[in-house]
């Protein structure tokens, strides 16, 4: 996949899943307007009257990657301070040169 990346005051062309999750990750839903259905649905999950376990917040996120074609191949989960924390380790490219395992 290639993303557009800011690199200190420039943007470059790189082929990289990686600055594409972040920005999956850090864009509430509805919030983009040429790309309303981008990014996940934070107010969902941080709504007061919800409660809900980690696991599903956790597949919630792996499920919206999965829609922007962003294949996850772990996950590293923290707790700390009563806060979980998410590290997403990302598959590698896969090679689109032709066709493999026939």
């Amino acid at each position: 996949m290639i993303d557009v990346s800011e690199i200190g005051t420039d943007l470059g062309v790189f082929d990289s899943s990686v600055p594409k999750a972040a920005n999956v990750l850090s864009v509430q839903l509805g919030n983009l307007d040429y790309a309303p259905d981008f990014g996940v649905d934070l107010r969902y999950f941080l709504n007061e009257n919800f409660q809900f376990q980690n696991e599903s917040f956790q597949a919630y996120l792996i499920k919206r990657l999965a829609e922007s074609s962003i294949d996850v191949a772990s996950v590293v989960t923290t707790f700390e301070a009563l806060f979980h924390q998410y590290t997403f380790n990302l598959a590698a490219n896969k090679s689109t040169d032709g066709l493999v395992g026939f």
